[in-house]
């Protein structure tokens, strides 16, 4: 089993690659909108598997730039999505955490005048990459339109063919936040849960999120776990045992 990281101009995509019975299956996880073809130009291009090998898609949560290209790079595929309990579901979110909205809309514009911000989604190199997305190979007069098929996951659930992937609820950045993890590897995808800060080789808690004592439950959930290599939805891959347990520390002493 492999994992491939996908750097597209507004996330981290993550290729599954695994085999049954001989046969190479793809999972993909996370596509961004307008960069499904980004996504199957990489599997094509440089994976060399044809696009019908993508058996599942799926995503952490619902935001444009972690869900917007998964139904797009699915019809394509003709492939399943598997999504997550309370993506798309705004009554589920209200119910469970009431003053979220209010609050993502309030850190947002809070980290719209940051520096950082304009630098990562307003340069002049980045809207240039943004041109420059190749499309994938084969034809589209070979691929399915439209999805077959969605399935809805509740925490602890697993993606049909790739067992060892479990999901897991992790509220705080969104109340339908979630990460997929898989336990022989001790790998973790993460979303927007956690990010990974190259510079600082650590993972960092998001500055935008709807829920503060969500976040605080879900980083101690996370860091009880064996997790060493942390596949963040922004930045950089962290493989550090102990990044986890060292943010969620940070994140309960800040006020």
């Amino acid at each position: 089993m492999k994992i491939h990281q996908v750097k597209t101009r507004l996330s981290n995509s993550y290729v599954i690659e695994d085999f049954r019975d001989g046969e190479p299956q793809l999972l993909v996880i996370d596509v961004a909108v307008a960069c499904h073809r980004y996504v199957l130009g990489f599997i094509e291009s440089d994976l060399k598997y044809p696009i019908h090998c993508v058996r599942a898609v799926t995503f952490t949560h619902d935001d444009p730039d972690h869900y917007g290209g998964v139904l797009a790079l699915a019809g394509l595929c003709g492939a399943p999505v598997y999504a997550p309990y309370g993506s798309s579901r705004s009554v589920h979110k209200f119910l469970n955490d009431p003053a979220g909205v209010l609050i993502r809309i309030a850190t947002s514009i809070r980290e719209l005048f940051r520096r950082r911000s304009w630098s990562m989604y307003f340069s002049r190199s980045r809207n240039h990459a943004a041109r420059l997305e190749p499309n994938f190979i084969g034809g589209l007069e070979a691929a399915r339109e439209g999805v077959d098929k969605t399935i809805r996951l509740k925490g602890g659930d697993s993606i049909s063919g790739f067992a060892g992937w479990e999901l897991l609820h992790t509220p705080g950045h969104s109340w339908d936040s979630c990460c997929f993890y898989h336990s022989a590897s001790k790998s973790i995808i993460t979303g927007d849960t956690l990010l990974g800060s190259g510079p600082q080789k650590r993972v960092v808690v998001p500055a935008i999120y709807s829920n503060r004592k969500q976040m605080q439950h879900t980083l101690k959930h996370l860091a009880a776990l064996e997790i060493e290599t942390i596949y963040p939805g922004h930045g950089s891959v962290i493989c550090d045992a102990t990044a986890i347990a060292s943010e969620a520390r940070a994140f309960s002493a800040k006020r």
